[in-house]
């Protein structure tokens, strides 16, 4: 099962996907999947009628061109379905940010 960050509506998702699931005003829950440009990948936007498809275009296009991960972002927190995946709050770290982090830590109990 995959996990995904969730993120602010309106955040900067930075190098990553995003999934952006709401409610449209017939009462259907739909997503879009979004991309920033990175290097000579173009920036794209899609919209699907369905969560699944648009987590699985989302994940195609973080294989194709290489983003570190996909996010999420929620109109609503409780349109989430634990069928999509396991939702997380909070920053991700890559593993360069993990490292200095806690070689920040051992440092500051060394002191």
């Amino acid at each position: 099962m995959n996990a995904y960050r969730k993120i602010a509506v309106g955040e900067d998702a930075g190098d990553a996907v995003t999934v952006g699931i709401e409610e449209n005003a017939e009462g259907r829950v739909v997503a879009a999947v979004w991309w920033p440009s990175r290097g000579d990948v173009d920036a794209d936007e899609a919209d699907y009628d369905s969560v699944e498809d648009a987590f699985k275009a989302a994940e195609a296009a973080k294989a194709l061109h290489g983003f570190p991960e996909v996010v999420v972002t929620l109109q609503r927190d409780n349109l989430w379905q634990p069928h999509w995946g396991v939702l997380k709050d909070g920053v991700a770290l890559n593993e360069d940010e993990s490292f200095e982090l806690a070689q920040a830590m051992e440092a500051s109990r060394d002191a």
